[in-house]
């Protein structure tokens, strides 16, 4: 598959992550559930995304018309959410909001923020049919700077492969910061899309990883492009194991779709792929696959073979 062509000529081997549950702070219904989970990088590597989401600055009622969020008079007073604003490095938005109105087509879905004034947010990129009103939540982006760059090794880097352009970008951790491909430093900022996972390669021995935040109780609305290089996507999910079997991928993917598990041993060679079919998952001999198909939380699988562009939606974590 091509990914595994690219991470070959790049002799990238990839992380897994340690069995750590996350720890519940509090679990009332007016309280969101903290934790944290600890994924403990060999050197090699792995498809890794966020556990968690960062606590939100709004949640509430809005009404969305064109590229417009109208919010009660005041809402946003104080807060400035618009892109990062350098003129020496790469700009990208620092806060995006989500439908969280289970009634909604577009319950999951979100899109960045590019300007606000004390009740209103814009946005390019609302989803085409978006509109009207609906409960959002406003949450800043979990980005590198999340994955702790000083506890890394130089040298240690993330790719990015999801970009519908078919680009990809590298970052690399030096000195506690994250550089771009032309060795530019600061680039903490760069984001990690919700349900989005990314190539972690540890170069140079095991490192260790503390991400924290929210446990996401809504879904999360995925896009995958025919035209990215590789579809690698995350459950938001700090359990031990996420089993993708229960996922809803049959909902939402094509007949023929494949997705592919890869290795957790640093290797990050393909493991097993499997295919959706008339509503069921199929394993590599076109059998129903039995049973649960086990990913280590945190930790992304590839889909590819779409006949369009899509949207899955990716259910969240029920706390019991």
């Amino acid at each position: 598959m091509r990914i595994q062509e690219y991470l070959l000529l790049r002799s990238l081997m990839l992380v897994g992550l340690i069995q750590s549950p996350f720890i519940a702070i509090s679990q009332t219904v007016s309280t969101p559930v903290v934790g944290f989970q600890k994924i403990a990088a060999p050197q090699g590597g792995v498809a890794l995304g966020p556990t968690f989401v960062k606590a939100a600055v709004f949640s509430g009622e809005v009404t969305i018309a064109g590229n417009t969020v109208s919010l009660a008079s005041g809402a946003l007073t104080g807060l400035n959410l618009g892109p990062s604003s350098f003129t020496d490095r790469s700009n990208y938005p620092k806060y995006y909001a989500e439908v969280v109105s289970s009634g909604s087509p577009f319950y999951g879905y979100n899109f960045d923020i590019s300007a606000n004034s004390n009740s209103s947010v814009t946005s390019a990129n609302i989803p085409a049919g978006l509109s009207g009103v609906v409960n959002i939540v406003i949450r800043p982006h979990f980005t590198l700077g999340d994955l702790g760059a000083a506890s890394l090794n130089d040298g240690d880097s993330v790719n990015f492969v999801n970009d519908p352009s078919g680009e990809q970008s590298t970052y690399y951790a030096i000195s506690g910061d994250w550089y771009d491909a032309g060795f530019n430093p600061g680039y903490s900022h760069k984001p990690i899309y919700p349900g989005e996972a990314v190539v972690f390669a540890a170069q140079s021995g095991q490192v260790t990883m503390t991400l924290t935040g929210q446990v996401k109780t809504t879904p999360t609305a995925v896009p995958l492009s025919m035209t990215s290089y590789a579809n690698l996507v995350t459950a938001i999910n700090p359990s031990t194991t996420v089993n993708w079997a229960s996922q809803g991928l049959t909902t939402f993917l094509n007949d023929g779709a494949a997705f592919t598990v890869y290795t957790s041993d640093g290797s990050f060679s393909e493991q097993s792929t499997y295919y959706t079919v008339s509503g069921q998952i199929l394993d590599a001999s076109f059998s129903p696959a039995s049973g649960s198909i086990s990913v280590k939380g945190g930790e992304g699988i590839n889909i590819g073979s779409l006949d369009q562009d899509k949207v899955i939606v990716l259910p969240g974590v029920t706390i019991n």
